[in-house]
């Protein structure tokens, strides 16, 4: 296969920082989804862009042993709560089950844990005045609902088209969130899709890049930011290729942690 770079910014000029942060609570969002607020501490405000991430290191097995676990941040930032960071983490593994009792366990004493931000070069960097398509699967729409607050906090009348795409009907947690704006803004459209039908889903459904090439007769000149896993990103890229879609105007975190050379053809 051959090799070829996305255009992914470099890093940026924001330094990287450890900070020792407060579990302030763990609520769910859906049966399997929940969110962790985090606070840094009183004498500092945190500093990152839209669409980067964050890791933490947790002792999971109360050995000492830390394990260093990676999560988009789900909140922009906002100077009048300059020290607040959320997570939503799914409990789709034992893994993601164990990190999320641990934090549960800490907060109920307001512990604190490693934090270290900000990390990813996929953050939100293309001019608002062009038109963007946000592409989510499952959990990577909190890495999409914090660029999207940025692009309206930048350019309220931006051009904006939020594709979200999950298994379950109840995955849908942010749902009412994304309809209001959908409703405040006059260029922003949101288009939540079930991967399969159901008689209880009044909406759309079907694979995201087909309901994508439905509504888009060219992509030629769209910025693109994807969050999923790295079939999903790479494969709706290909797939979008025909619409116009220009890789080098697509970015996510799947170009620095799982670049096309790394992947295996199935």
């Amino acid at each position: 296969m051959g090799f070829y770079m996305n255009k992914i910014a470099t890093p940026s000029a924001r330094p990287v920082v450890a900070y020792a942060c407060q579990v302030m609570n763990v609520v769910p969002l859906t049966t399997d989804t929940l969110q962790v607020e985090l606070q840094s501490p009183a004498d500092t405000a945190l500093d990152y862009q839209a669409g980067q991430y964050l890791q933490l290191e947790l002792d999971l097995n109360s050995d000492g042993q830390l394990q260093s676990l990676f999560y988009s941040i789900a909140n922009g930032f906002n100077p009048e709560q300059p020290r607040r960071l959320l997570l939503f983490i799914q409990n789709s593994s034992e893994l993601a089950d164990k990190v999320l009792k641990h934090l549960s366990e800490l907060s109920e004493y307001n512990a604190q844990v490693k934090v270290t931000l900000p990390m990813g070069r996929a953050f939100l960097q293309t001019n608002p005045g062009l038109t963007h398509l946000l592409i989510a699967a499952g959990s990577g729409i909190s890495k999409i609902k914090c660029i999207t607050e940025e692009m309206l906090r930048q350019q309220p009348d931006a051009d904006v088209k939020i594709y979200w795409s999950n298994k379950n009907i109840d995955d849908f947690y942010l749902l009412d969130e994304f309809q209001d704006w959908a409703d405040r803004y006059k260029n922003l459209n949101f288009t939540p899709i079930l991967e399969s039908a159901d008689a209880d889903w009044p909406g759309r459904s079907g694979y995201i890049y087909e309901v994508i090439e439905e509504d888009f007769e060219d992509l030629y000149g769209t910025q693109v930011y994807l969050c999923g896993s790295p079939q999903m990103v790479y494969g709706t890229i290909d797939k979008l290729k025909s619409s116009g879609l220009k890789e080098e105007d697509c970015y996510s975190d799947v170009f620095e942690f799982a670049p096309r050379d790394q992947q295996i053809a199935i």
